[in-house]
């Protein structure tokens, strides 16, 4: 490639799928691998920039896996290299669970974690019942069937703006207040297997995880509907059920305007179509 000196800096914005199984999260770590490090260090490979950075939309924990996440980076750009040759490449030199679905340019001072207006959690359940082996890493097996309608009550109560320290995993530790505005949770019912579906503008650490251990925690029985008021006012973890395993999290998309969420149509992972 050319002098990294003469070439003009461009920003990029990809859109990326992972199985976050066997990763410890997306965000860098030393000595640890993630999905972020495996991504950067093959960036920084192909344009001979050691010090390049990306960014992410959404900071999934260790085991969660991602149908949307984003990614955008700036670097000195070679002449005649377009995006769908960067998509390529890339492609050909990461894993094989973790994939480069789109490539666009944009403008300079785009970064996908401050400019997006949102995202939504997709997480799987199996209510009682065995699941196809091919599917069983991406799914959260509960022991017995579980009660969608209480579970439905429930997720209809948290639903708006409230403080959710109940539900995260570190609330004293936060950096800025622990209220969000939870616009869409709601229990989806299809193909014997149960979806939670979380719409919002900004999430707690492992907020997602902890709301869907608690809509199994009253879909078992062991709380009622609106026991989930009381916990939510509480504004104590120690209130709450244990978090959902990370196993059948996904991150499902992220929104880049405003009301895009009001039209958005969960995305159920299509790898249960088997």
């Amino acid at each position: 490639m050319e002098n990294q000196e003469e070439l003009p800096l461009k920003t990029w914005h990809l859109k990326v799928a992972y199985d976050g199984t066997d990763y410890c999260g997306w965000q860098v770590q030393k000595d640890h691998k993630t999905v972020q490090g495996e991504i950067r260090m093959r960036l920084r490979l192909m344009f001979r920039s050691p010090e390049l950075l990306i960014a992410g939309s959404s900071r999934t924990d260790s085991g969660v896996h991602a149908l949307d996440q984003q990614v955008s980076f700036t670097v000195p750009w070679p002449k005649d290299f377009t995006g769908d040759m960067l998509v390529h490449k890339l492609n050909r030199w990461l894993p094989d669970d973790i994939l480069i679905l789109s490539a666009r340019e944009v403008s300079q001072d785009f970064n996908v974690r401050y400019d997006n207006f949102g995202k939504a959690y997709t997480y799987c359940i199996s209510p009682g019942r065995r699941t196809h082996p091919l599917i069983t890493r991406y799914v959260w097996r509960t022991p017995h069937e579980l009660d969608v309608d209480a579970m439905r009550q429930a997720a209809a109560s948290l639903q708006g703006e409230h403080d959710f320290a109940a539900f995260a995993a570190n609330p004293g530790r936060e950096l800025d207040s622990t209220v969000r505005k939870l616009n869409r949770l709601e229990v989806i019912e299809k193909d014997g297997l149960l979806y939670v579906i979380a719409v919002g503008e900004s999430f707690l650490y492992k907020m997602v995880r902890g709301l869907t251990g608690y809509l199994v925690h009253v879909g078992q029985g062991y709380a009622t509907p609106q026991d989930a008021i009381r916990v939510l006012e509480s504004k104590d973890r120690c209130q709450a059920a244990d978090s959902a395993p990370a196993k059948g999290l996904f991150l499902a998309k992220v929104f880049w305007s405003p009301d895009e969420w009001i039209d958005y149509t969960p995305q159920l992972p299509p790898f249960f179509q088997i």
